[in-house]
């Protein structure tokens, strides 16, 4: 397992991450899988898998998605979009 976390850790490490810059509201950055390399697809659609195996249901307005929460920010996919937002510090 710790194999995996480290090899999931560099691959959304080394990601260039995208403001969503028209979700001022909620500021979040994400990456489309349609701009990988093949083999970053396949660690994309490896890592979208685990959320949806790992992770916990939430709403987000009228819909429902699955949210994970790995090192400092909250992942989810929407369609072959993957989106993180940093999780508040209490």
């Amino acid at each position: 397992m710790k194999d995996y976390v480290r090899y999931v850790e560099s691959f959304l490490d080394r990601m260039t991450w995208t403001f969503a810059k028209t979700m001022l509201e909620i500021p979040h950055e994400y990456i489309a899988r349609d701009n990988l390399s093949a083999d970053d697809k396949e660690t994309f659609d490896a890592f979208r898998r685990y959320v949806e195996k790992k992770g916990y249901s939430g709403s987000f307005s009228i819909r429902t998605y699955t949210y994970l929460n790995f090192g400092k920010y909250k992942y989810w996919v929407i369609e072959n979009i993957l989106n993180r937002e940093k999780i508040a510090q209490a």
